[in-house]
């Protein structure tokens, strides 16, 4: 019995019916090489963005202090190079030192 050529969704590429995957992540069925490129992929991404979000969080740690308002004791941060927020994100209060 010969097996049905199908399109994969994702490619486009024919491949018989019986060697498609159903794919949650892309909520699709996807043949066998696009579900070997969705691995290569996905490392080479986690790779590179988490290091870029590692970086960008430290950054943001290092230029905000913590800060409580005087008015209604809420705990918020304040960037320490533009001093925003400049009032209580709160009860809007004026902040009137660190």
């Amino acid at each position: 019995m010969q097996d049905v050529m199908v399109q994969c969704k994702k490619c486009g590429n024919r491949v018989p019916s019986s060697s498609l995957k159903l794919d949650i992540d892309e909520r699709m069925v996807i043949c066998p090489d696009c579900i070997k490129n969705k691995g290569i992929h996905k490392e080479i991404k986690e790779e590179v963005f988490h290091k870029k979000e590692e970086k960008a969080v430290e950054e943001e740690k290092t230029s905000k202090i913590a800060h409580k308002c005087t008015s209604c004791g809420y705990k918020f941060r304040i960037d320490s190079e533009t001093k925003v927020p400049r009032n209580c994100p709160y009860c809007n209060a004026r902040v009137m030192g660190f």
